[in-house]
């Protein structure tokens, strides 16, 4: 088996790549206690870590550690100009985030048309790609949380008090009006970016959602379009079947 681990600023997710190609699901888990995690698992029938990471590179480091204290091959996947048919938009191909580019990269294996790619966590991301596999890039925006705290951070008389409701309107108090407006803000982007995308394609495209924050947005608006999770464990599955 190998194990796949995706590292981002704060938590890290972790999952087995079974012999018979499978994708297991372990956990998330605090990034420093990323030690803790990994350390039983290498015990077991771990034949090699395959692994890409977003955060600090003291996180790397430590996989790089624990990998090396356990005589277990470790390979760290890194954006490329070209790979599994998907070709960088990017110049300066190095600067993609990593976990992007893996996105890109499942997404490809799985829709053989025009696709918009959204991922909401942290930061939304709004990648398109073209049904040849060329990205033909995206923009990079605050997710609802940090929209959120932007501006209560940053303000004296504005404030919130708790989660958003489903509905999307126009509020009659303060704390929805934040709330709604920064909701509003990414529906807002991502029907944009859908027109744009459509206007170079020349052809509507399919909208892939993921990452944690597809919560923000209206479900019903949402029901279009495909929902997709874990496709950065995806894309590392791909590199540790074939490279």
């Amino acid at each position: 088996m190998q194990l796949l681990i995706e590292a981002g600023n704060t938590y890290v997710k972790v999952a087995l790549l079974t012999k018979d190609e499978q994708i297991e699901q372990i956990g998330k888990y605090p990034s420093q206690k990323l030690e803790l995690v990994l350390q039983p698992l290498l015990e077991g029938d771990i034949e090699r870590i395959v692994f890409a990471s977003v955060g600090p590179v003291e996180v790397d480091n430590t996989i790089q550690r624990i990998a090396q204290l356990a005589s277990i091959p470790v390979i760290q996947v890194k954006t490329a100009r070209e790979d599994f048919g998907v070709t960088n938009a990017y110049k300066e191909y190095q600067y993609l985030g990593i976990d992007r580019w893996l996105t890109l990269v499942a997404i490809h294996q799985h829709f053989k048309q025009p696709t918009v790619i959204v991922d909401i966590g942290t930061a939304l991301t709004f990648d398109v790609m073209s049904e040849t596999g060329q990205h033909l890039g995206g923009w990079i925006v605050p997710g609802y949380q940090l929209m959120m705290k932007s501006v209560l951070e940053n303000t004296t008389k504005v404030f919130s008090d708790r989660d958003h409701s489903e509905s999307l309107v126009f509020a009659d108090n303060t704390a929805d009006g934040l709330k709604n407006g920064c909701r509003a803000a990414l529906v807002g982007l991502i029907e944009f970016g859908l027109k744009q995308a459509e206007q170079e394609i020349g052809e509507s495209p399919a909208v892939i959602l993921c990452g944690g924050g597809v919560r923000h947005l209206p479900k019903a608006w949402c029901n279009d379009f495909y929902h997709r999770s874990e496709l950065v464990l995806e894309g590392l599955a791909l590199y540790a079947k074939q490279r």
